[in-house]
């Protein structure tokens, strides 16, 4: 009777157990049954609404135009020996680096010196040909005396017998022979003292043209700025550095590289937005586009811009992990808007804007082209005195105020001691268009060029021999005679000594013109200079605002009124069609789509969706053990794995969904 109930525990637990198996099995076929990614796929709807189509861009604030300027060549040390302080607000005229003008001034005394040794020989050698001459002329009249003599007593052969006669005549003969002996010797001595004068003459012309390119090289130990600006010091890269070596700023005692930059002058009276957009903003943009600008610096205020310009090809950072290729555009900035947000008084916004305009209105950097036409030259090619060919046109004067060279010195000089600093003032003349074309039009300089490209006829420059250059470069000045200037001994001097090769300068710097053009600064300037004041210690209510700031730049692109969109990543690719996946109950279809709008964020749609819509923004039918960026049925790389490759780059509901 105990066995009874005993079995029935058994067979009750027995069925308990196999219910509840039975209710796992069946809950773990139904969740099978579900949809495996339903949770997993993210989604967003399609909506139809007004749609403002925007293009965003960070970028930095800069200076429209700056000058830079760089270490002369002193032909030795260059060392800083005085600097304005980071930071500071340097006007036109002031001092901004100065350099040890001592091995300059050593070498310019014994220039001097050899000057003043070779006329006092010069001096000597005339004296000496003086008494030399005098002594000539006393042995030629003794020498003629001789003669006369000699021709009186043959008068006397009739009276006296044969042989004396004879000898008379031999005496006479023997006269007139030693009188055109002397008379070439004098010749002969005058020439060779001549010859010796003329030795010591060009010495003396050598002497003055080294004398003078150290009192060249002495003017540019100190650098004034062009304009006024904020004072930017640059990092000194010269020597040894290892990768990951922070260059320190240029400070006072440090030697430089000539030709290096050493600082630059930001004009901060006029700024702008330099910033990079991608491929697809790219085709909507367009020059005078409207922006709007938020400086981080001042997030709660936004400034109205336009596009300045735009690059025409795309570039990528090899540095960054991106590999998108990207535009430059350059943004203007509304000065007076941003000016009276910054607290700018109404006459401080006044001077800015006169400065801005006076500075606009500077001649821009003479190109290569325009100093060649200034005096027909390229660089010379050899070495000390081996030159094909002068460099004229960049005479002293420039951004930087550095003096420039003659024709005959850069020429002379161009794989030499001094041809690195004229091909890097080869640009610098003061005289406007390279000392030939100050005075032209931006049209008659268009004109000049096309003038000069029909005269090469197709070849270069580097082509044509010294002779075809200059009859090329003749025609060019009789065709723009405003453009030509005032001629001075820097145009005949230094073409004669460039091209012979055997002069080291030819011409001076004495008068604007070609080969020589008017310096920016004068030695009074040089004299004057004074270092701008601290930061600390000047108002500097110029600098209200400093280059290198971060900023948010809006652009609107279109207005499209009662439209379907949606964000561009769930834009999928097919057979080089567009398509997206729509939710269709527990499951995903591929629906064909036809796109009207698209920016990097926002996709507007023609047809093919419907507003209420749920579509995916990753590839529903990616396996979960497939990896980021293969290849899947829709035809691209994936963002979530295995599925087409979306056409934007930004997930709707993001902070700028382009809405």
């Amino acid at each position: 009777m105990q066995a009874i109930p005993q079995m029935k525990k058994i067979l009750f637990r027995i069925s308990f157990v196999l219910v509840v198996a039975a209710a796992g099995w069946y809950g773990y076929r139904l969740f099978q049954q579900m949809p495996q990614r339903q949770q997993q796929v993210p989604s967003t709807r399609v909506r139809k609404s007004d749609v403002v189509v925007r293009s965003f861009s960070r970028g930095e604030v800069r200076a429209v135009r700056s000058s830079t300027l760089t270490a002369p060549n002193l032909f030795g040390t260059v060392q800083v020996t005085r600097l304005a302080p980071l930071g500071s607000f340097a006007r036109e005229k002031d001092l901004v680096i100065e350099f040890d003008d001592s091995e300059v001034l050593s070498r310019l005394e014994e220039k001097q010196l050899e000057l003043e040794q070779i006329n006092e020989q010069i001096k000597k050698a005339e004296a000496d040909l003086a008494i030399r001459n005098n002594q000539d002329q006393v042995e030629l009249l003794q020498a003629r005396y001789s003669v006369r003599r000699a021709e009186l007593e043959v008068k006397r052969n009739e009276l006296i017998s044969q042989i004396d006669a004879k000898k008379n005549l031999l005496n006479l003969e023997e006269s007139r022979r030693r009188l055109k002996q002397l008379e070439s010797d004098v010749k002969s001595r005058q020439q060779q003292a001549q010859a010796e004068l003329a030795v010591l003459q060009e010495k003396k012309n050598k002497g003055n043209i080294e004398l003078n390119r150290e009192k060249q090289r002495l003017s540019q130990v100190k650098l004034l700025s062009p304009m006024s600006g904020l004072v930017s010091i640059r990092q000194n890269s010269g020597g040894f550095r290892m990768m990951g070596m922070q260059s320190p700023d240029i400070r006072e005692g440090d030697q430089v590289q000539p030709g290096m930059p050493v600082a630059d002058v930001l004009d901060l009276s006029e700024l702008e937005v330099t910033a990079k957009v991608g491929e697809l903003d790219r085709a909507n943009l367009h020059e005078g586009q409207d922006v709007l600008i938020t400086l981080d610096a001042i997030p709660e205020k936004r400034f109205h811009g336009k596009i300045k310009n735009m690059s025409g090809t795309a570039t990528a950072n090899v540095m960054s992990s991106d590999p998108g290729k990207k535009f430059d555009v350059n943004f203007s900035v509304d000065m007076t808007e941003l000016l009276t947000a910054l607290g700018a008084k109404p006459e401080q916004i006044k001077k800015v804007l006169e400065t801005a305009e006076q500075n606009r209105k500077r001649p821009p950097t003479p190109s290569f082209m325009s100093a060649m036409l200034a005096g027909g030259g390229f660089p010379g090619g050899g070495g000390q005195g081996g030159g094909t060919m002068p460099m004229v046109g960049a005479g002293p004067g420039g951004p930087n105020g550095m003096p420039g060279m003659s024709g005959g010195q850069a020429g002379g000089e161009g794989g030499g001691q001094a041809g690195g600093e004229a091909r890097q003032r080869r640009s610098a003349g003061g005289g406007g268009f390279g000392g030939m074309g100050g005075n032209l039009s931006e049209e008659d300089r268009k004109k000049m060029q096309d003038a000069l490209q029909k005269a090469l006829g197709g070849k270069s420059m580097q082509d044509l021999g010294a002779e075809e250059r200059q009859k090329i470069f003749a025609k060019l000045r009789e065709q723009f005679p405003q453009a030509a200037g005032g001629r001075t001994r820097g145009e005949s001097g230094g073409g004669q000594a460039g091209q012979t090769g055997g002069g080291e300068r030819g011409g001076s710097n004495e008068t604007p013109g070609f080969g020589a053009s008017a310096s920016r600064f004068s030695e009074t300037d040089l004299a004057n200079a004074k270092l701008p004041p601290a930061p600390e210690e000047d108002t500097q209510l110029e600098v209200l605002l400093r280059p290198g700031l971060l900023a948010d730049v809006e652009i609107i692109v279109e207005k499209l009124p009662n439209v379907i969109h949606m964000p561009t990543q769930a834009l999928f690719e097919k057979d080089g069609k567009p398509m997206v996946y729509v939710r269709a109950g527990n499951r995903w279809e591929e629906r064909l789509i036809k796109p009207l709008k698209r920016s990097e964020s926002t996709l507007v749609v023609e047809s093919g969706l419907n507003a209420g819509e749920v579509v995916a923004l990753s590839n529903p039918n990616a396996k979960p053990g497939d990896k980021k960026g293969a290849k899947a049925p829709g035809g691209g790389a994936s963002d979530g794995g295995g599925g087409g490759a979306p056409m934007g780059g930004m997930g709707g509901g993001g902070k700028r969904g382009g809405q």
